[in-house]
């Protein structure tokens, strides 16, 4: 691949984000406009009902509070109370009660005393057992003399999306730089060392090998682009036995070398499948290297294809080491690796199994990975027939 379309591809994966987080901020700076406006209804505590200002808050499905001066939440809206599990007849009770970070708490009485000056309160960050997660950023606005409204805007998504994309950036960058100063240092040793034939055909080869493996990462990271932005094509369909038997053949040199017996049942009268042809040979490829890869010599590694109503069951089973349970349920997440160092043994990449995944999922299809005993991995395809 060529600078040009390197510089595109992340240009591509930048952009998405800033779309994605453009819309966000969208939404933020709407309920911020939320929170004027009934700043603007309310008045002043005197001037309104008690009735007349919950019935404003339950019209909000965002979490909304009212608080004074101390942090005690007087009143919430139905959302803020499902969310912290409290019940509205315990009211008035201290937000520590419920969200038991000090810290925020002293900021909201510092942001509380430089009202109407603009403060910014951290966010809400609430625990994964028993509130799922969740991340919510508070904004507030002064009710009257000592209370204040808090909206709080749920913002799990980006939080989440921005770990993803630190962690999607520092593993391209480690990915990347790994490869290339293995292409600098060998590059600049053969100006010293180039008439050495020894060192210059080893040189060569390294130089060789580490440049297939950027150009396999980068195929790789295209492919998800495509996935991501160009969806699929709903009339797109193929002859599964046809590229099955093709992926089976370019894989015979890493087969034979290795001594695993590969072995294939498919059917002879199976529809096609509803994946264009390019999709369909890099889902069935990506299980196959992976299981060839990961076998031992002169293991087995078999797939099969059945009909299960309108979808095509698809398995691809290995006698490797499988993968410990706890990983099962992110190695198909983009760049996580199990084990960095023997991915890197191995050629991986840490996007085969994301590929596969994001492929069947565009097509309506599923990907459910198990351990099976007494060793080994099992990949189970759910993809719908055309």
């Amino acid at each position: 691949m060529s600078t040009n379309g390197f510089l595109l591809l992340l240009a591509g994966v930048a952009a998405a984000w800033f779309f994605s987080l453009y819309s966000m901020r969208r939404q933020v700076r709407s309920y911020q406009r939320e929170v004027r406006r009934l700043r603007d209804l309310c008045g002043s505590a005197g001037e309104i009902s008690e009735q007349h200002l919950n019935s404003l808050l339950a019209a909000v499905d965002q979490v909304m509070l009212r608080m004074n001066s101390r942090g005690m939440v007087v009143a919430a809206n139905a959302s803020a109370l499902s969310l912290f599990s409290i019940k509205a007849e315990d009211l008035p009770q201290s937000i520590l009660s419920f969200y038991r970070d000090s810290d925020w708490h002293d900021a909201f009485k510092q942001v509380f005393n430089r009202l109407p000056q603009e403060g910014k309160l951290p966010d809400i960050l609430l625990p994964d057992i028993t509130m799922a997660g969740r991340v919510l950023m508070p904004r507030v606005a002064r009710l009257g003399d000592n209370e204040v409204l808090m909206l709080c805007l749920d913002i799990t998504d980006k939080h989440r999306l921005e770990i993803q994309r630190r962690s999607f950036m520092a593993n391209l960058m480690h990915d990347l730089k790994t490869p290339l100063t293995s292409l600098l240092g060998y590059a600049r040793s053969l100006q010293r060392f180039g008439d050495d034939p020894g060192f210059r055909q080893e040189a060569i080869q390294v130089i060789a090998d580490e440049a297939k493996h950027v150009n396999h990462l980068l195929d790789a990271m295209l492919t998800l682009d495509q996935i991501e932005f160009a969806g699929s094509d709903p009339d797109a369909s193929c002859d599964a036995e046809d590229v099955i038997r093709q992926v089976c053949d370019m894989l015979k040199e890493p087969v034979s070398n290795k001594k695993i017996s590969l072995i294939c049942d498919i059917p002879d009268d199976l529809p096609d499948m509803r994946m264009d042809v390019d999709s369909f040979e890099r889902v069935v490829r990506n299980l196959l290297e992976n299981a060839t890869q990961y076998a031992p010599k002169g293991g087995r590694v078999t797939l099969s294809l059945q009909q299960e109503g309108e979808m095509g069951r698809l398995v691809v089973r290995d006698d490797g080491p499988g993968i410990p349970d706890k990983h099962l349920k992110r190695v198909t997440e983009r760049f996580y690796r199990v084990d960095k160092a023997r991915s890197r043994e191995y050629g991986g990449h840490g996007l085969g199994l994301a590929i596969v995944k994001e492929l069947c999922e565009a097509h309506g299809g599923s990907v459910q990975l198990a351990n099976v005993d007494p060793h080994g991995l099992e990949a189970t395809l759910a993809i719908p027939f055309a």
